[in-house]
């Protein structure tokens, strides 16, 4: 699917969100189609976690820096607040018409954060909105018809579920996860996590998503 799609937006709660649970499949993205644009959007300010928001900021800036994206943009929402949030559909719908991706990776709504399930359930509004004229929003209609989700927790594994092998950059996912340095102990197991997906997958290292449609 690499060299199908050439925009993609991911869309994470917080500052880490992003390149924990994506960041080997922006690389590989990055890797295997020149053509590709990264768009990357982070909702909140980070501030209910470890560290300042203005290391926060830094260490999302150094990774994206890393990365390689075409864009990363740090909305700066309060932290913890998405799941009161009733313009959040209008949010992510603006942004989906202002990036027009082909391709939408971002939390779902079973995910047990509440900023997470937020996202998660703000989304299928957004698609719909981001395709339709109301007068609110800006930018042209745009319909995103691929849409994956984060996998987050081992527990809550999806019933389908799309494995991308990482193992070719999964160093390269480490060093950049080493950007959060304030995020480090949370981190790191879900580091852990990649080299499990990739037993259960046959290889190295893999990151899951939950393809909630995908038309080629």
């Amino acid at each position: 699917m690499f060299g199908v799609f050439n925009s993609y937006l991911f869309i994470g709660a917080h500052p880490d969100d992003i390149e924990i649970w994506a960041g080997g499949f922006i690389l590989r993205i990055l890797r295997e189609n020149k053509n590709a644009k990264i768009h990357c959007l982070v909702l909140t300010d980070g501030s209910a976690g470890y560290g300042t928001v203005e290391e926060r900021k830094q260490e999302s800036l150094n990774a994206a820096e890393m990365l390689g994206t075409e864009t990363y943009e740090i909305l700066g929402l309060k932290d913890g607040s998405l799941c009161m949030q009733q313009d959040l559909p209008k949010i992510i719908a603006n942004l989906i018409r202002k990036y027009k991706p082909d391709v939408l990776v971002t939390h779902p709504k079973t995910d047990r954060h509440p900023d997470h399930s937020a996202v998660g359930e703000a989304i299928e509004k957004a698609l719909f909105m981001a395709m339709t004229s109301p007068e609110f929003l800006e930018y042209e209609p745009h319909m995103c018809k691929n849409v994956l989700f984060f996998v987050s927790d081992p527990f809550q594994m999806p019933s389908t579920r799309l494995y991308i092998d990482i193992s070719e950059v999964f160093e390269e996912k480490y060093k950049i996860i080493q950007c959060f340095k304030t995020q480090l102990d949370v981190l790191l197991p879900y580091i852990e996590l990649n080299k499990l997906y990739g037993k259960l997958s046959g290889v190295l290292a893999a990151e899951i998503f939950e393809p909630v449609s995908i038309i080629i």
